[in-house]
């Protein structure tokens, strides 16, 4: 710990610190002072320096909190603008609805509403982090906080004019700047930024910052004396920070007594504009420590920081303070000049302190145009990094979203730009969604059959009758614009290349599926209705119960076959086709895999060598022959009967790898390997088996050498064939 002291200690880190938190104290504590005067006008005029005082109070609170317990080093918070301009217009209807009430009676009613809404943003903030809901704010679309983040750059630079002239300027209305030689109070601010700016790019060095600002006063001072205008003439015509009390505490507290005169009635009035309040600060929130994130390239904990923010607004909440959270601009500074550690929060609340209890007249020797002109450079490098650089990297439908989200931030609000940037990342997903196809795979049994062995004719018609069966792959989300696309794809293949022999079985598999609208089940209606009218049997696979659910009106189970997978849909189709084979005489009785095995052995002595290494086993349904995970059992050779392989999930669930019937075998790869099993055996229905066990084997390498070579040419040639298949179907899927 001391040694992480000491390196924070260290010139290239200390001087920017101090810096950065001499600037943003200062700039705090006008705007806190700002505020104060914004919220506590009108009618509550007389009590503007208890306004002051709490305003001032709860952002030292936050600014120690923050910056002691932000998951990063160097975060600096404060009061903030958009709550103080919401809480400004409940204080007012407040007022006006208690016209017969005394003003001490207003006061408290508004500093309870105050602290009402303060309180619950920091307890909902506490909820949010408690239960891990930060990364609530990682579904925004990159192109929103892009937005957000060169809105508020657009901003900066404005309120740098404001803070410069004294006048109310926006992108809407920039007359003022060049009214009454307004230009000459801005333009030294302006030429000052751009220098900074230029600098700070081309020298990376911690004294730059304040070498340049003790320049920039320095110069000003020294223009002051040349012209021989004094310091007093100077804050008159606009030069220097004014509005501060000279010389006495701006410390006034209010009487816990008082609160005994607040109407709740007339906050509860008042209860949508709070409940606004917290929503527009919270999301506030959330986008700038996101965007804080983006900006200096740190890893920051969304709840770590919610559960900091929430103790900090409880805090300044119970002395009466505005909503706080981190500040975006000045914490990316402090992080672009090196200035990565606490201090930078304490030294704000120090200079908040300050002003506090021993008045704010050193403040007013502060140059307005220095003030303004670090706004303006903070908003130079937003808009510089989110107007400029993404310009090559971003997509032009993102980067103009970007652009329209900043402009309607500054010209019509913060939550109205977010809003509107949300609305238009939605239609943007749903187009570019719209174009991504819903068919991922085309098939038919000509490359894709089940994984049940099938004797040999059969799987050779299955293929030369592909075109009867008719499979899609479906993927993503189904919604009425993608599910109409899969029924004129269904419709063109019917009516052009399926024309002259359309297909018996038309197959849709919903794995990939991520869900469907109430509106897709119109469509495949539709589709429904089509198949019926041309004699074409409908088949789904992988529908999960949620979208059945959605479709059980528009595809009853009668018309509509439902399988749990592709794999068993396409068992059932494939039986469904040898019925209408063995309809026309295609008949055929499987082989027995002994028999042929025993084909395959070169003597009639070697036969009955093989033979007496061979043991009868019979299986009942049910009955696991082979169970996963065991040491290897030997080879099993199905004499009658059906067995299925099945691989075991981590979840519990059994995937069908493959269903044998007669003239098959398995086992072989833990009898050559050794190794336990990789899957289970389970005879479907009374099965009966012949088992060559690991020890036979190496008895018969031993005593029969060409008997066991002929045993493996067989099985060989059998994996061969079996893996043939198999290529093909990944063939068919790739492509």
């Amino acid at each position: 710990m001391l040694a992480n002291l000491r390196r924070s200690l260290q010139p290239p880190i200390i001087f920017p610190s101090l810096t950065v938190g001499l600037v943003t104290g200062i700039q705090a504590a006008i705007l806190a002072l700002a505020m104060a005067v914004l919220v506590f006008g009108g009618e509550l005029s007389s009590f503007i320096s208890i306004g002051i005082s709490v305003f001032f109070a709860g952002c030292f609170l936050q600014s120690i909190v923050v910056a002691l317990g932000s998951s990063l080093p160097g975060m600096m918070t404060l009061v903030q603008d958009s709550p103080a301009v919401i809480m400004a217009l409940v204080v007012s209807a407040i007022a006006a609805t208690m016209p017969d009430a005394s003003p001490e009676a207003k006061l408290y009613t508004s500093l309870a509403g105050i602290m009402l809404s303060t309180v619950l943003s920091g307890v909902v903030c506490l909820l949010l982090g408690k239960f891990k809901l930060g990364n609530l704010v990682s579904y925004l679309p990159y192109p929103v906080i892009g937005g957000f983040l060169a809105g508020t750059g657009i901003l900066l630079v404005f309120g740098a004019f404001q803070v410069m002239t004294g006048r109310n300027v926006t992108l809407l209305n920039l007359a003022p700047l060049f009214q009454n030689g307004a230009w000459w109070f801005w333009l030294p601010g302006v030429i000052f930024a751009v220098v900074l700016f230029w600098l700070v790019m081309k020298v990376s060095h911690y004294l730059v910052l304040p070498g340049v600002l003790v320049a920039a006063m320095v110069i000003f001072y020294l223009i002051l004396w040349g012209t021989g205008t004094s310091v007093a003439t100077a804050a008159e015509t606009g030069w220097l920070v004014s509005g501060l009390p000279k010389g006495e505490a701006l410390f006034r507290w209010w009487n816990p007594a008082g609160f005994a005169l607040v109407e709740w009635n007339a906050i509860f009035r008042q209860s949508g504009e709070i409940l606004a309040c917290i929503v527009i600060s919270l999301l506030s929130l959330l986008l700038n420590i996101t965007a804080i994130g983006l900006s200096t390239r740190q890893e920051i904990d969304l709840d770590t920081e919610l559960t900091n923010n929430g103790w900090a607004n409880l805090l300044a909440g119970a002395t009466g303070s505005i909503i706080g959270y981190p500040l975006l601009g000045s914490t990316s500074l402090a992080y672009r000049l090196g200035a990565k550690i606490r201090l930078n929060g304490i030294i704000v609340a120090a200079i908040v302190g300050l002003a506090l209890f021993f008045g704010g007249s050193f403040l007013g020797y502060f140059p307005n145009l220095i003030l303004g002109g670090m706004l303006f450079f903070i908003g130079l490098d937003f808009l510089y990094s989110w107007l400029y650089e993404t310009w090559a990297s971003m997509p032009r439908m993102d980067y103009a979203m970007m652009v329209v989200i900043a402009l309607i931030i500054n010209t019509v609000g913060f939550l109205e730009g977010v809003g509107v940037g949300l609305g238009l990342a939605i239609i943007l997903f749903v187009i570019q969604y719209s174009r991504v196809p819903s068919i991922r795979h085309v098939l038919s049994s000509i490359s894709y059959q089940s994984n049940v062995d099938r004797p040999r004719l059969h799987t050779q018609l299955l293929r030369r009758k592909g075109n009867w069966l008719y499979i899609l792959e479906l993927q993503g989300f189904i919604f009425f614009g993608t599910a109409n696309k899969i029924l004129e794809q269904i419709r063109h293949y019917l009516e052009t290349e399926a024309a002259a022999h359309p297909p018996r079985y038309l197959l849709l598999d919903f794995r990939l599926v991520t869900g469907a609208d109430s509106s897709a089940g119109f469509s495949f209606a539709r589709l429904m209705r089509l198949t019926e009218a041309r004699d074409i049997k409908l088949i789904l696979t992988n529908v999960s119960a949620q979208i059945r659910k959605q479709f059980i009106k528009q595809l009853p189970s009668k018309s509509v076959s439902y399988f749990s997978d592709l794999d068993h849909g396409m068992e059932w189709c494939g039986n469904e086709m040898i019925s209408v084979f063995e309809s026309v005489g295609m008949t055929i009785q499987s082989g027995s895999l002994l028999k042929e095995l025993l084909k395959a052995m070169p003597t009639p002595a070697d036969v009955e060598i093989l033979r007496q290494c061979l043991r009868a086993r019979e299986a009942q349904p049910g009955e696991c022959i082979i169970q996963q995970g065991q040491p290897p059992a030997g080879l099993y050779m199905i004499e009658s009967g059906q067995v299925s392989i099945l691989l075991e999930c981590e979840d519990g669930n059994r995937l069908r790898l493959r269903t044998l019937g007669n003239g098959a075998f398995f086992g072989e790869i833990g009898l050559y390997t050794r190794e336990p099993a990789t899957a289970w055996a389970i005879a479907d229905r009374r099965t009966s088996l012949y088992q060559l066990s690991t020890e036979d084997l190496d008895r018969l390498e031993e005593t029969a050498p060409q008997v066991a070579s002929a045993l493996h040419r067989f099985v060989v040639t059998y994996m061969s064939e079996r893996l043939a298949k198999m290529t093909n179907t990944v063939q068919a899927l790739m492509h």
